[in-house]
């Protein structure tokens, strides 16, 4: 299978590195050079069936016979892509959780959405064999390819339309994006007392074990969990300024998300 890849970012640089053990990655594509060849240079480091990867920054000089073009660009970006780029034969996919797969139409004949449900930084491992691929196609045939091709780097497929992904991708924001705020506002109180987030890994992962056997409802705990309003009243004496509002914000929500569950 022949690839290119437009894009040199986070999603770009693990989804190389996954495809490249059952796919030849002919070009990669990005707004500067530098970013393309050092992913480039990753691709032509490894096994590549003997094929040099191919460093682009204008979208006119893609080669037109590849299997798959793959959009791994910011959401924003995304249209105009799609726009400046010809309607070869292969597949057009791109990689957000956001943006629907009618992007491509009236531009593209063949296309669809091949969305890893995954955190992605340069530098961090991930086991891509595990990540949740979520697939979409503008027909059966297009979409049965890219599943095809999902589930050689993945044991997790699930095929969706554009209105389901967008839902995941919010749940998705909740769970991964805010809960890495309040990581970052934590580490900022411990910073204060000379320590950081790593002294609260064992409870994070506690945390998360917990979820393999229970519903996160059920696994709440906390004093707002208990509607124990002095502990919480105590933290909001103790709180910066621009954290009181986030604390009682989020305190009142679980004390309503629990009163609601008694009152029914």
């Amino acid at each position: 299978m022949k690839v290119a890849v437009i894009g040199a970012g986070n999603v770009a640089t693990h989804l190389v590195k996954a495809l490249s053990g059952i796919a030849e990655i002919y070009q990669i594509a990005a707004r500067t050079e530098t970013s393309a060849s050092q992913l480039a240079e990753r691709v032509n480091a490894g096994d590549n069936a003997g094929v040099r990867c191919e460093v682009l920054t204008d979208l006119s000089t893609l080669r037109g016979d590849m299997d798959l073009y793959l959009i791994a660009v910011n959401d924003d970006a995304v249209a105009d892509v799609v726009a400046a780029t010809h309607d070869f034969p292969g597949i057009w996919a791109h990689t957000s959780g956001s943006v629907g797969m009618d992007v491509f139409r009236h531009y593209k004949s063949r296309y669809g959405v091949f969305y890893p449900l995954q955190t992605f930084s340069k530098g961090v491992d991930v086991r891509f064999n595990n990540i949740p691929l979520l697939i979409e196609g503008c027909d059966p045939e297009t979409t049965a390819r890219l599943e095809s091709i999902a589930h050689k780097i993945t044991e997790t497929v699930r095929l969706t339309d554009s209105a389901t992904r967008e839902d995941i991708h919010v749940a998705a924001v909740f769970a991964c994006n805010f809960a890495n705020l309040m990581w970052a506002e934590a580490d900022r109180l411990l910073n204060e007392q000379g320590m950081d987030i790593s002294f609260m890994l064992p409870l994070l992962q506690a945390t998360l074990d917990k979820l393999l056997v229970k519903s996160p409802a059920d696994a709440m705990t906390g004093p707002a969990r208990r509607g124990d309003m002095a502990v919480i009243n105590k933290h909001l004496t103790s709180l910066p300024h621009d954290l009181k509002p986030v604390y009682a914000l989020l305190s009142d929500r679980i004390i309503s998300m629990f009163r609601k569950n008694t009152d029914e």
